[in-house]
C-alpha cells in the first residue's frame, strides 16, 4: 500500500476566456470545478494503476466537503482530517492563445494540534499495515514552518526507515529539506523548480544538469527526477544519471502531469520495480495525464503504449 500527504488541497476552477483583460468585464466561455491537490491528483492516477492507496491530509467548510464528496467517487481511501477554517480556491483563467492567468489562496490555518492528529494516524497505519511508499505533496499550509517537511520525514523514519518517502514540493519548504540531514528518497522539480534551488539559470541540457547537482547539496539526494516537459526527463539515481524521451503525443492539458508523474513512481514503487521500470512508470503516467482534460488523470491504454515507447540512456559522460 502507498500513502499521500496534502496538508494544503485546493478546490480548482478553471475559467476560459477569449482574452483575459485585467481592469476590465471578462466573460467566461467555459467553467470547470475540480478537486486540486498534488497528493490527491497522485493518488488518484496511483490507484487507477491498481495501487491500494491511501491519501490523507488536511480538509475544511464546504470546499472540504465538495472535496471528500468527489473522493467518494474514486478507487483510493480518503482519510482526511477535518480542521477550521475552508480549504482554498485556486483559480485559473486560460485565454484563447493558451496565456494562462493563476490566482491561488493560501488557504487555511494548521495548528499544531492538527499536525498531531496527522503523525497519530500516520503512527497507527504505519504500525498496522505494509506500507511501501509514502509522497508529501504540494505548499504548505499557513500556520506550518518551512521545516514541517523535515520534521514530517523524520517522523516517518522514525517508524520504518525502509519506507521510500517521495517529496513533491518546491521553494522553501524543499529547499530546508535539502539542506537538512532529513533527505527523502526521491524528489521531483521542474527545470524552473530545480533552477531555484541550485540558483542556476534554468537549462534543460543533461550534461548541464548533471554538473549543477553534483556540485551542490542535491548530490546527496539519492533519486531526483526532473520534469522536463515535452522533452521527457533527466533523472538522478544515486551516482548514475539519465535521459528519459517520451514520444510525441497531443497534449490537452499538460496541468498535473508532474502529480501524474509521482502516481507512476509510487505505482512501480509498491510493485518493487526495479529502476528502469520506475522511471518509465513515472514518465508514462505524466505524459499519459497531458492526453487528458481532467487534471491529474490517466487511461491505463495511453499509459501501457506510451511506456512501451520510452527510451532511457544513461549519461556516461563524467564532469
Amino acid at each position: 500500500m502507498i500513502i499521500t500527504i496534502t496538508v494544503n488541497p485546493s478546490v480548482d476552477r478553471l475559467y476560459s476566456v477569449k482574452r483575459f483583460q485585467p481592469g476590465k468585464l471578462n466573460r467566461v466561455e467555459t467553467i470547470k470545478k475540480m478537486v486540486g491537490g498534488k497528493g490527491i491528483n497522485a493518488a488518484r492516477v496511483a490507484s487507477i494503476l491498481g495501487t491500494l492507496t491511501y491519501a490523507s491530509g488536511f480538509l475544511g467548510g464546504e470546499n472540504g466537503e465538495f472535496v471528500l464528496h468527489s473522493a467518494k467517487q474514486e478507487q483510493f481511501v480518503s482519510d482526511f482530517i477535518q480542521v477550521d477554517g475552508e480549504t482554498r480556491n485556486c483559480y485559473t483563467i486560460i485565454e484563447k492563445n493558451g496565456n494562462k492567468t493563476e490566482i491561488n489562496e493560501t488557504g487555511f490555518l494548521i495548528t499544531p494540534k492538527n499536525m498531531y492528529v496527522l503523525r497519530s494516524r500516520l503512527h497507527a497505519l504505519l504500525n498496522t499495515t505494509d506500507v511501501s511508499s509514502i509522497s508529501i505533496n504540494g505548499s504548505l499550509a499557513t500556520g506550518m514552518p518551512t521545516n514541517s517537511y523535515v520534521d514530517l520525514i523524520k517522523f516517518i523514519h522514525a517508524i520504518d526507515s525502509k519506507i521510500k518517502i517521495i517529496l513533491d514540493t518546491s521553494g522553501n519548504s524543499l529547499k530546508d529539506v535539502v539542506s537538512s540531514s532529513q533527505f527523502p528518497d526521491f524528489i521531483k522539480p521542474n527545470e524552473h523548480e530545480l533552477a531555484e534551488i541550485l540558483d542556476k539559470p534554468v537549462t534543460t541540457d543533461p550534461l548541464t544538469l548533471m554538473k549543477n547537482i553534483n556540485n551542490s547539496s542535491l548530490k546527496d539526494i539519492p533519486n531526483i527526477f526532473v520534469s522536463l516537459g515535452e522533452n521527457g526527463g533527466f533523472v538522478k539515481h544515486y551516482s548514475q544519471f539519465y535521459t528519459v524521451k517520451i514520444p510525441k503525443i497531443h497534449a490537452v492539458n499538460t496541468e498535473g502531469s508532474g502529480d501524474a508523474t509521482v502516481g507512476g513512481i509510487l505505482n512501480a514503487l509498491d510493485k518493487d520495480s526495479s529502476f528502469n521500470e520506475v522511471m518509465k512508470s513515472a514518465m508514462a503516467a505524466g505524459t499519459a495525464n497531458a492526453m487528458e482534460t481532467k487534471t491529474g488523470y490517466i487511461h491505463t491504454q495511453n499509459f501501457k503504449n506510451i511506456k512501451k515507447q520510452i527510451q532511457i540512456n544513461e549519461i556516461l559522460a563524467t564532469v
